[in-house]
């Protein structure tokens, strides 16, 4: 049996609501034997208990729970590194069609080799449907890419079957298209379409081969896209399903304004009290984004106990704005965090996307309210596990949890000098960076170290996936692209009489009187 000892300096076992709840154990270690946590405490007590086949860190090291990315779809190489500059959600997502075909495990690899030098350990992954042809492959490659890298992946693949050039009936749009445009987009769409039944099928062939394996790393979750790219009757046929396999929900949900203006539009109410009406909301449902809720949906979604997951470099990006997560973290909502793949730089650096959530949501004002450190930390490991299906599990260092853990190195985050009242949390949130990041340890196993990866070279992994994009662009893709600039204009008119902006803000950072 493989057993190690985490030294630290510092262990934050549980970040809690502030540093009074958090618990931070000083001159700490961790005892963990075959990746799972046996006993947490004073160093040399523990040491002097175990006999372990490793000791890994010193004093000179901070650990804390592995991070959870709590929304991601893994590009890998990014949309805006395949040619689709930043712009707002509904048109960003039509530059996306032109993607060039790409190597799903090298993608995953790359992927899953950036989160973890940033010190990510889990990932809610969420696959596209497109295209249809060959899906299962491209799932069998995607988890082999987090397999080998020893990533822990609650995965699944998202369904959009409706809606989905602008919202509204295809057909109906398609229609007031110039016909020749109008039958380029239907053969477009054509490879992307999936019956509701195949979806169902689909789910529970993935969960048959992935969950049961002995690992343990793999949780498949079923998840509608969003409520306007889906029929009430997929949502509750997913909720059905959800509750037959004892599995958990992922979407998206009122991403941007228009998807709001959608839901009173078609329901005269918005969509989460559209989801709350249909018996939808859930402790076992997440939802992404969330930017563009109102009081009342944020009491519904706490008292439902479903999680919301905060993207805020994703939701500045696409021009969505700022989900009020002060509101719902007040409000008794689960928030957790992710990077959506579209991360500040590209990088899905989980070190600075909390950064970024730590800074963004402080009004100002004497007063006025702000995230703490201790939360936005939470929001990152105990609040992302509850969503992922492996809750209880990871999230946090305490007996009976998995060995999912960090060790970043003190001295860059203290250099030259840090005040002895700046606890480890606070540092960790305001100076820590992917170069403090000296190991990662998943299920037990170390999958970082110095940085490398133990049996793969990212530098490999690299040139691999510059030799593959350094072809020409694909005939079909520079089809689609031109196909695209075509069709926006005629999308950018359909949203123009929307009304984007009712209500007012939750967040007040400035004035024009």
């Amino acid at each position: 049996m493989a057993t190690s000892l985490i030294h630290g300096k510092y262990i934050i076992s549980r970040p809690g609501a502030d540093a009074e709840s958090s618990v931070v154990i000083t001159d700490g270690a961790v005892f963990q034997r075959d990746g799972v946590i046996e006993a947490v405490g004073d160093y040399r007590t523990l040491r002097a208990a175990h006999q372990a086949d490793e000791e890994i860190g010193g004093p000179g090291f901070v650990v804390f729970p592995g991070l959870v990315n709590a929304h991601h779809h893994g590009r890998g190489v990014s949309t805006l590194q395949m040619g689709a500059c930043d712009d707002s959600l509904e048109t960003w997502i039509l530059s996306g069609w032109g993607r060039r075909p790409h190597d799903h495990y090298l993608m995953t690899l790359y992927t899953a080799m950036q989160m973890i030098e940033s010190g990510t350990t889990t990932v809610m992954y969420n696959h596209s449907q497109t295209p249809v042809t060959g899906i299962e492959d491209d799932i069998a490659q995607v988890l082999k890419g987090f397999g080998d890298v020893g990533m822990r992946t609650a995965f699944s693949v998202y369904f959009r079957g409706q809606n989905r050039i602008v919202y509204q009936d295809d057909d109906a749009f398609l229609a007031g298209l110039p016909s020749d445009l109008a039958a380029d987009v239907r053969r477009y769409l054509s490879a992307t379409a999936m019956p509701d039944d195949d979806y169902f099928s689909m789910f529970q062939g993935v969960y048959g081969k992935y969950q049961s394996v002995e690992s343990d790393l793999v949780r498949v979750l079923v998840s509608p896209s969003n409520v306007q790219w889906v029929s009430d009757e997929f949502l509750t046929r997913t909720k059905d399903y959800a509750a037959r396999f004892n599995t958990a929900i992922h979407m998206h949900l009122v991403e941007s304004p228009y998807q709001k203006e959608y839901g009173l539009r078609r329901w005269g109410k918005t969509p989460v009290a559209h989801l709350n009406d249909l018996g939808f909301l859930g402790p076992e449902v997440s939802f992404a984004h969330s930017v563009w809720v109102t009081d009342q949906d944020i009491e519904l979604l706490a008292g439902s106990g479903a999680t919301v997951c905060h993207n805020p470099s994703s939701n500045l990006r696409l021009k969505n704005g700022v989900a009020p997560v002060t509101s719902m973290l007040s409000g008794g909502v689960n928030v957790a965090m992710g990077t959506d793949s579209t991360a500040i730089n590209d990088d899905d650096d989980m070190l600075q996307e909390m950064r970024l959530a730590l800074r963004l949501h402080r009004e100002p004002g004497i007063g006025a309210s702000a995230a703490n450190s201790q939360q936005v930390l939470s929001m990152a490991t105990a609040n992302a596990a509850r969503p992922t299906g492996f809750d209880g599990l990871i999230g946090t260092l305490e007996p009976g949890r998995r060995a999912d853990l960090v060790l970043a190195e003190r001295s860059s985050m203290e250099a030259p000098y840090l005040d002895q009242n700046i606890g480890p949390v606070d540092a960790l949130l305001n100076r820590g960076k992917p170069r403090d990041v000296s190991t990662v340890i998943i299920n037990g196993n170390v999958v970082y170290r110095d940085g490398r990866f133990p049996g793969t070279m990212k530098e490999d992994v690299l040139e691999e996936l510059r030799q593959r994009f350094a072809h020409p662009v694909e005939p079909e893709v520079v089809h689609t692209r031109q196909m695209v600039q075509r069709l926006i204009p005629f999308v950018e008119r359909f949203y123009s009489s929307w009304n984007a902006e009712r209500l007012a803000p939750h967040y007040r950072y400035n004035s024009r009187t």
